[in-house]
């Protein structure tokens, strides 16, 4: 799987759920639109109950009954559909079907096995193994994959579904394409009547509370929806004058089968189209989106890490930054071949506990996890040579696990000043209280520079703190930020120089 961050779900303020998922959008000729970098692939399953009946060739005999919209859906099951299922059957020459099957009446994909049983009856196949992927039945639903796709049946892969039937392994795209194809109902005129009879038929495809059901009902004609399983919903958008072929749309959601999580997901996309989702946020949360429909990636990686070179400032004392070229290609060489010699806290870089703690670890063998993920940039400017208080933040809601400290108080990385502030260390005894698990300073050091109690660093060994110092925050606004700052393994190190770099993933401010 590679979901990305989709929306979240805050309650008053303060971040509660987070859904993750993939989003594609296909309009008949390319991809327009989507939310991860990789096009995964998943068991389509249910979502491709339309497609199953094609290849069951109901239309094509001219053998469609009644209750063969059922079969184009996943029934909920309520009370008046299982009755209604057993009037229609009971009266149809295939009741005597009914018995050969593994599933009952009130299972979500039993018309779709009766339908199946009756296309073996119609065809001359045998009922018996049609559950095998061997079976005649699957292997017209190959054929009619590879048609609607343009793709070769031997590229496809199957697994068992949760009903015992095979289910193609399809990529995301593949699943959008599919749904268009359907929506535009151009490909096989047995299409359109399958997309009419789902836009005629919104309950039988789900049910009445059921979300493809209330999306085709709320966009009468506009559009048609199926429910997967395990977190997929697949639509597709009729064509209209912007859209001349129609648009296919899936959303997966990494969370499993909740579809009211997966319309919430998609439902930019679709009031982007103009179109409606009823879907209601839950009462008491209110939602904030990940990602902005239909525009390229507002990612962008900024560095927070000075360049390393003969100019930077080290620690008085400490040794300097310089690089010997042993090889250069420039010359004639054959490559460019380089050493470094520097202190480990040059620059942007990560403190070990062993740097000030006697018999604590070394860099090698710090907790990862805590130099990625969610981070606040705070800015506090203060008079020169003091320390961030308590009160420095008060009122000042604390929303990630990781905080750094704008001060601009050491404005240039190649001019070592001695006046830079500071934290103090109740300060990081309190974030450590409100779930601080790594706080970050852009100065060279997170205690003034004439301590010798070290009192800030120290506090972190009680906490467990993770510290970053040395970063360029000078062309970063506050707010919320993907971290990464991962410190070489050296071992026995005091320190790493790190590449700390933030990630502006549009992430909502009240994270």
């Amino acid at each position: 799987m590679n979901p990305t961050p989709l929306y979240q779900l805050n309650r008053n303020g303060f971040p509660e759920v987070l859904i993750s998922g993939e989003i594609w959008v296909f309009d008949g000729s390319k991809t327009i639109f989507h939310t991860s970098e990789v096009n995964s692939r998943y068991p389509a399953r249910s979502l491709l109950k339309p497609f199953q009946f094609l290849a069951m060739g109901h239309l094509e005999l001219k053998t469609l009954q009644e209750w063969h919209v059922a079969a184009l859906g996943s029934i909920s099951a309520h009370a008046d559909q299982v009755d209604q299922l057993k009037r229609w059957t009971s009266q149809s020459p295939v009741a005597e079907l009914v018995s050969r099957l593994h599933l009952p009446v009130a299972h979500a994909c039993f018309p779709k096995h009766l339908a199946i049983a009756q296309t073996c009856q119609n065809r001359g196949w045998p009922i018996e193994g049609y559950l095998t992927q061997s079976h005649p039945f699957h292997q017209s639903v190959l054929r009619t994959l590879s048609r609607m796709l343009g793709e070769p049946e031997e590229s496809f892969e199957f697994v068992v579904d949760g009903c015992k039937l095979p289910s193609p392994v399809l990529r995301l795209d593949q699943m959008a394409r599919l749904f268009q194809v359907l929506a535009q109902g151009a490909i096989d005129p047995q299409l359109q009547t399958i997309r009419d009879l789902m836009i005629s038929h919104p309950d039988w495809i789900g049910g009445p509370e059921r979300i493809d059901s209330r999306l085709m009902k709320t966009n009468q004609k506009y559009l048609i929806a199926k429910e997967g399983a395990d977190g997929l919903l697949g639509i597709g958008l009729l064509p209209n004058s912007t859209y001349p072929q129609g648009l296919g749309v899936v959303v997966k959601t990494a969370s499993g089968y909740q579809p009211a999580a997966a319309a919430l997901a998609v439902k930019p996309v679709l009031e982007k189209l103009g179109l409606q989702c009823d879907v209601p946020v839950p009462e008491g949360q209110s939602i904030q989106y990940r990602y902005e429909p239909f525009e390229p990636s507002k990612k962008k990686w900024i560095d927070i890490s000075p360049s390393l070179n003969s100019k930077i400032a080290v620690w008085p004392g400490d040794e300097a930054f310089s690089r010997k070229v042993v090889l250069n290609i420039e010359e004639g060489k054959h490559m460019t071949l380089s050493s470094i010699n520097t202190t480990l806290h040059v620059g942007a870089h990560a403190d070990s506990p062993n740097h000030f703690g006697k018999g604590k670890n070394g860099i090698d063998q710090v907790e990862l996890w805590k130099y990625e993920g969610a981070c606040q940039i705070i800015e506090v400017i203060k008079t020169p040579h003091t320390e961030i208080t308590i009160e420095d933040i008060q009122g000042l809601k604390i929303v990630a696990p990781r905080v750094l400290f704008k001060t601009n108080s050491f404005p240039d990385p190649n001019q070592f000043n001695t006046d830079f502030c500071a934290f103090s260390a109740s300060l990081i005894e309190y974030l450590s209280g409100e779930g601080v698990i790594l706080m970050g300073i852009d100065t060279p050091s997170i205690d003034l520079f004439e301590s010798k109690e070290l009192a800030s660093h120290k506090a972190t060994l009680k906490t467990g703190m993770a510290i970053l110092e040395g970063l360029i925050l000078d062309r970063v606004e506050p707010g919320i930020y993907e971290l990464v700052a991962f410190p070489l393994k050296i071992e026995g190190g005091d320190a790493s120089p790190v590449r700390a770099l933030l990630l502006n993933s549009k992430r909502p401010s009240a994270f």
